[in-house]
């Protein structure tokens, strides 16, 4: 985090997000800003997982055991913060990791493929109009942008469909790897119990 953000208090902060959050522009900026890091919050989980197969290969029995608990724990923590990510996608809430069950994640993935659903129905709608606009003797070069900005629709609609899709099998992976690590972790806490 750089200096400048850390002067930043909290009240600052949300006056800037709701400034940003005010033009279309800006809401734009903020989609994309969270969809490229939550590739990045995935690279940091998969870069965990690398690591911690390379080291624990190369490392002796007894110290695999303290380093691959601490890495577990990293990586519970990774997951934390990603589930949280993925879950601050709507503006304006605050999430924490206690907050941010794996239904709220799964109920965004499906929200996301609800909406696709959604604007595919608009641009149906829209190319319906243009037709009997179209029928009914309207300008033609109208009738044709009608067409042209459905179509477009029809394109970003796929592409928001393709990236639902690619949430909710994010979604899985993590509830699976989180669970997992979840219990590897309580079986070392119980050997280290018993020893």
């Amino acid at each position: 985090m750089s200096d400048a953000a850390r002067l930043i208090d909290e009240d600052e902060y949300d006056a800037i997000e709701q400034a940003v959050l005010e033009t279309p522009r800006g809401r734009w900026f903020l989609q994309e800003y969270a969809r490229r890091h939550k590739a990045a919050d995935t690279d940091e989980v998969i870069g965990a997982i690398e690591r911690l197969y390379d080291l624990a290969r190369e490392t002796a029995a007894e110290a695999r055991f303290g380093f691959l608990y601490h890495e577990m724990q990293e990586m519970r923590r990774a997951i934390g913060e990603t589930r949280v990510a993925i879950a601050a996608v709507k503006p304006g809430e605050r999430h924490n990791h206690e907050d941010t069950a794996p239904d709220d994640l799964a109920a965004i993935a499906e929200a996301s493929d609800r909406a696709a659903g959604d604007i595919v129905q608009a641009a149906e709608r829209l190319q319906e109009i243009g037709e009997k606009l179209r029928a009914s003797g309207a300008d033609i070069d109208l009738c044709d942008e009608i067409e042209t900005h459905a179509t477009g629709i029809f394109m970003a609609s796929s592409y928001q469909e393709m990236t639902g899709k690619r949430i909710g099998l994010i979604v899985k992976a993590l509830t699976a790897m989180e669970l997992h690590i979840a219990r590897v972790v309580a079986l070392w806490e119980e050997e280290a119990r018993k020893a």
